[in-house]
């Protein structure tokens, strides 16, 4: 033990032998305690030092294994990163990047129960870190990160993840993300709520004029409306823009229509196009729709994903009959499949009657998956004994192996009644 811990320790224990009525009069004794309490403080300090290089060791090693995509050894150096050094600034960020690997490392499955099982499990570590670390400066990431698999989950069939989904949405955290951010039907929305809420980093000028942009349309529309339409059609900064459309996006008047329509259909900004796509299909009117399906005749594949989910979230039968049309003419199996999907979310069990048809005439895995996907997300008794069905005709080993999966998800005694029998066999 070093010579001035002796000292305090000596000092202290002389104090206190005096009795308590000398504590308060003994000088001795608070600078006893001083000392005590400032090596104390210095060994601890040393300790958490130590204990903190520790887990940036820890922490760098399993993040090189990230990048070189060794990501089950990753994995196994977050969970200890996570279970010996939870506190530690490194433990924190370590959440993320656990839920990361174990998104990237499903991706790279074939077992389609243990992928989604592992999605799911990333979800978990991500929840830990926005519960237990809210002000971690990875939070951001991990909002955005759990929609991406929540997007996937949901798609799957498990439909209790889209409240990551609606809470993104609302909640403006996509705002910001590169075009591979978010998957699927997400990126219409992406930055449509950029304004908003906003909590990335800009420069001050941008700021003020958003702040102005938004105090102007409050306190004067007609002064405000063609300032903001200037802005959409000449302004070089993306945040202005993206901000000037969104609030007239807000706006019920007959002017933002065919600003939106030119938007959607000739800027050259691929997330403006997005944006004014989805909020076309949010106005809903006939003249919106129409130019929806204008535009859905040149679109590209990946503006054509966009526009599907604008028809599905219509309550224009034009809307509607133009993704059955899809679904039946459609030759990309990817566009096609989107159309599949968001059919069967829209009209539930009705959907079962054209899905059945689709997946009656063709050869395609991909559909075909799609399809027995969206009949296992219906969640109804008819859909259990249609899969239960197509099982036992289905002689493609692939597609009967996703038909076994999705009936053992259900849990309903004609399920287990089905898998019983196929046991036996």
């Amino acid at each position: 033990m070093k010579k001035t811990t002796l000292i305090a320790l000596f000092g202290l224990a002389l104090a206190l032998a005096s009795g308590p009525s000398a504590w308060s009069q003994d000088s001795a004794y608070a600078e006893a305690l001083a000392a005590f309490e400032a090596q104390a403080a210095a060994k601890q300090s040393q300790t958490d030092s130590k204990q903190e290089e520790m887990a940036k060791t820890l922490y760098e090693l399993a993040k090189k294994n990230v990048y070189g995509k060794s990501y089950e050894k990753a994995i196994e150096q977050f969970e200890q990163l996570r279970k010996q050094y939870a506190n530690s600034l490194f433990g924190q960020e370590g959440l993320y990047w656990l839920g990361y690997s174990l998104d990237k490392h499903a991706a790279t499955l074939n077992d389609a129960k243990l992928k989604l099982d592992l999605k799911q499990q990333a979800i978990e570590q991500l929840n830990a870190l926005l519960e237990k670390y809210p002000a971690n400066a990875w939070v951001k990431d991990a909002k955005i990160l759990q929609v991406q698999i929540a997007d996937e989950l949901v798609r799957s069939g498990l439909n209790k993840y889209r409240r990551y989904i609606n809470g993104g949405v609302e909640g403006g955290i996509l705002d910001g993300v590169d075009e591979e951010g978010v998957a699927g039907a997400l990126d219409g929305a992406r930055r449509a709520l950029t304004a908003l809420g906003s909590r990335k980093q800009m420069d001050p000028d941008t700021e003020i004029k958003l702040v102005a942009l938004n105090a102007l349309m409050g306190m004067d529309e007609e002064k405000a409306f063609p300032i903001l339409e200037k802005m959409i059609r000449e302004e070089k900064n993306s945040d202005l823009r993206s901000h000037a459309l969104f609030i007239l996006s807000q706006n019920d008047s007959a002017k933002v229509l065919p600003i939106l329509i030119e938007v959607a259909e000739k800027d050259p900004s691929p997330e403006m196009r997005q944006t004014a796509i989805f909020w076309l299909g949010q106005r809903g009117d006939e003249a919106s729709i129409s130019a929806l399906l204008r535009i859905y005749n040149t679109a590209d594949l990946k503006l054509r994903d966009n526009l599907i989910m604008a028809f599905a979230q219509s309550d224009s039968a034009k809307a509607r009959a133009k993704i059955v049309e899809i679904i039946k003419n459609e030759k990309d199996p990817d566009i096609r499949s989107k159309a599949l999907f968001w059919y069967a979310q829209g009209e539930g069990e009705k959907s079962m009657p054209l899905l059945l048809e689709v997946y009656k005439s063709t050869d395609d895995k991909k559909i075909k998956q799609q399809i027995i996907m969206s009949l296992a997300q219906t969640d109804s008794s008819q859909a259990i004994t249609t899969l239960c069905e197509m099982a036992r005709k289905e002689t493609d080993f692939e597609i009967k192996k996703q038909l076994v999966f999705w009936i053992g998800q259900s849990g309903s005694p004609e399920a287990i009644k089905f898998l019983e029998e196929l046991i036996k066999k």
